[in-house]
């Protein structure tokens, strides 16, 4: 009986399930059949029209997801940016932030592993307009607190919201974007949110300096809720993804059976668990120069607000960039017939090697070699998160790729969670040093895992074909 999740084919004339031999198989590097891997559509035929380009829909769809990450960002930047100010304001300390952080972790881990299965469940429409409207409500709350416990309350709503953006990406993607283009789908929207980072130093910084610090919360709130209205009414009912290109390489997908298309079957797949421990290991390093960092550059490095929000937003510059870049990279071996996930593998691999110059942030006092050293832990960080969702998509049925997204995102925050919630305890006991020096190596050890994990089984697959 043919199992489900092959479709190894080789057009011959009067042949059209024709089987490849062994010569064509030694000339053809065996590749993943994204058709089967990433998708319910059905597997392309000879007959089937070649696509040239992104349909507009789908552009449309990349857009709104985009905007709607950038707010997720900017949102959750507003507090760490405006730190130094609201800790005057609302009269609390580092140790103080550190439960604010973990106010808005703990439920936004919960929130991970729930949304993906309410995504899976209700669709990315009516998820992401719920999602988005309860981060913005969230931050708008956060502009009118007037003690402490008013913005720990807001930042539990907004932990509780945020996370759903992320798998609501994933399947979206899924959904709408050819085959053949998703990488570069995938390293498009993803990264997105660094486009909010970018913007909120100095946006953020002329709200609060022009209108009042209140302002840099309500005026995003509300421009969130307008988007998720406008998703709402783009995210309609669609037709299936698109075919592969006529000409695209004849691909070797990993078998997969629709036993595995559930949460069940992901959770017995020693790949998926290979993902998840570098999650864990590798996503504190992320969240910690996201909380901190803005405050590390103006109170240990000397910048100013205003000076940050000049320079603030260039390691977000250069994440999406490079993301862009790398997601092109990926399509294009793709297209040549080359496997996605070892081509994947090689570029965690090179990434990771660039993370221990994140050890050595401390030991200069130029802050412009500073923001160069957070720029390339930045860039390889998104970078990371990029190809977590390449792997995913290629690895695994798209029926649980948001399931997934969700319990990956939920392990990464558990540790992230820690990480924030401690820091402010090790920060005055060893400075910034020991935290800067421990979070270099946990990529370069997470790159062995999945080499090791993910390589060997893809090695496998190479020697049976």
């Amino acid at each position: 009986m043919r199992r489900p999740g092959f479709s190894v084919t080789a057009p011959q004339p009067g042949r059209r399930d024709a089987r490849p031999t062994n010569a064509a198989r030694s000339r053809t590097p065996p590749a993943i059949d994204w058709t089967s891997q990433m998708t319910d559509a059905q597997t392309a035929t000879a007959d089937a029209a070649p696509i040239k380009k992104m349909p507009r829909k789908a552009w449309l769809i990349i857009g709104l997801l985009m905007a709607l990450l950038v707010l997720n960002y900017f949102d959750r930047q507003t507090l760490s940016i405006l730190k130094p100010i609201m800790k005057a304001e609302l009269a609390f300390d580092d140790e103080a932030y550190s439960l604010l952080t973990f106010a808005f972790m703990l439920p936004y881990i919960l929130m991970y592993v729930v949304s993906g299965r309410l995504i899976d469940r209700f669709g990315t429409r009516a998820s992401m307009t719920v999602f988005a409207i309860g981060w913005s409500v969230a931050n708008i709350v956060s502009g009118l607190s007037h003690n402490f416990g008013h913005l720990v309350a807001s930042r539990v709503l907004m932990g509780a919201a945020e996370p759903g953006a992320f798998p609501v990406v994933q399947r979206a993607i899924l959904n709408w974007v050819p085959i053949e283009r998703r990488a570069l789908a995938i390293s498009i929207a993803t990264p997105a949110g660094n486009i909010g980072a970018i913007l909120a130093p100095p946006l953020i910084a002329l709200l609060a300096t022009g209108i009042g610090w209140r302002a840099a919360f309500v005026i995003p709130g509300v421009i969130g809720i307008i988007v998720a209205i406008l998703w709402w009414f783009a995210d309609t009912r669609h037709t299936p993804p698109a075919q592969p290109m006529a000409d695209a390489a004849p691909t070797l997908p990993e078998p997969v059976d629709d036993g595995d298309a559930s949460v069940r079957g992901l959770m017995r797949d020693k790949r998926f668990w290979s993902i998840i421990a570098v999650r864990m290991l590798s996503d504190p390093v992320w969240y910690f120069y996201l909380f901190w960092i803005p405050g590390y550059l103006q109170e240990r490095v000397g910048l100013s607000l205003s000076e940050l929000g000049l320079v603030g937003g260039l390691p977000f510059i250069a994440a999406v960039l490079m993301c862009m870049v790398l997601g092109r990279v990926v399509d294009r071996f793709t297209e040549r017939g080359h496997d996605p996930i070892r081509v994947q593998l090689r570029i965690f691999a090179f990434t990771a090697a660039l993370m221990p110059l994140g050890a050595i942030i401390t030991m200069t006092s130029s802050a412009a070699l500073a923001i160069a050293i957070i720029t390339i832990v930045v860039v390889v960080c998104q970078a990371w998160f990029v190809g977590y969702n390449v792997l995913l998509a290629g690895l695994f049925s798209a029926r649980v790729n948001a399931s997934a997204v969700g319990i990956l995102g939920a392990v990464g925050a558990s540790t992230s969670l820690i990480l924030n919630l401690l820091a402010g305890s090790i920060l005055e006991q060893f400075d910034y040093v020991a935290l800067f020096v421990g979070l270099a190596v946990l990529h370069p050890l997470s790159a062995v895992i999945l080499i090791v994990v993910i390589g060997r089984s893809r090695r496998a697959i190479s020697a049976r074909a």
